[in-house]
């Protein structure tokens, strides 16, 4: 291709603007949680925004809704931006963007609620800490795509530097394995060998909501391919496969 054809295709691709709303209110509410706990140490930020079984007993309902704007670490935006940033794209410009942000909003919901009912049921398994984080919602983003591109070829840098190649389906079998490991982990701990690490990996993850945004990603795409599959079976386009660097199964 010719340059001038090139930038004929980039400008062809259709701007993103939930996706790009997603990162951008994601990032603005770290750095207002950067500025609380630096300039209003005893303001109980955590306690009305972020997701906790004892703050909806005390009726903080938006807490489903909050928890999932903030996060724990750098390490944690940066990869739930990540998730964001390459799978949002491909749903939102498959399924348009406002059912994209209702399908994150609703994995994001559901993953909070499914976390909070393991903390309700199992409180020595799930503990009682609050919950922050985009991940159900990311998850749900990833199972969507998925669903809808089940063959799909996808290239990750696992650990940041390991190429490896992958259907998105498998991704998704992955992301569930790993998943339900990581909620029963904490009863398997005392028969692993402790010099692998596998407390320190798996700790401190809410893995039960990352199980609700998969089973949510998952049913919302495959209502969505069932409605339309008589009429208009959704297709992933070239330019949707150039900007997420995949390449379709057999190529």
């Amino acid at each position: 291709m010719s340059e001038k054809d090139v930038m004929r295709e980039e400008r062809a691709r259709p701007v993103c603007w939930g996706t790009i709303s997603l990162l951008v209110i994601n990032g603005l509410v770290w750095l207002l949680q950067l500025g609380v706990y630096r300039r209003l140490p005893h303001f109980r930020f955590d306690d009305y925004f972020a997701l906790s079984l004892d703050g909806l007993r005390h009726g903080y309902v938006w807490q489903l809704l909050t928890f999932q704007l903030m996060h724990g670490s750098w390490m944690h935006i940066i990869l739930n931006s990540w998730a964001i940033y390459v799978f949002g794209r491909a749903v939102e410009m498959t399924i348009g963007w406002r059912r994209m942000l209702q399908l994150y909003f609703l994995s994001g919901v559901v993953g909070g609620l499914v976390q909070m009912l393991g903390t309700w049921l199992l409180p020595g398994l799930f503990g009682d800490a609050g919950v922050v984080g985009a991940s159900a919602g990311g998850f749900g983003l990833i199972a969507a795509f998925a669903t809808l591109y089940p063959d799909e070829i996808l290239f990750l840098l696992l650990f940041f530097v390991i190429p490896i190649r992958m259907r998105a389906q498998t991704l998704l079998r992955l992301s569930v394995a790993l998943s339900v490991f990581g909620v029963v982990q904490p009863w398997l701990a005392p028969k692993l060998p402790h010099y692998l690490g596998f407390a320190d990996l798996f700790s401190n993850v809410a893995h039960a909501a990352h199980l609700g945004g998969i089973v949510t990603g998952c049913l919302f795409a495959g209502q969505l391919l069932r409605r339309y599959r008589r009429h208009a079976p959704p297709v992933l386009t070239t330019n949707v496969k150039s900007s997420l660097n995949i390449n379709p199964a057999g190529d």
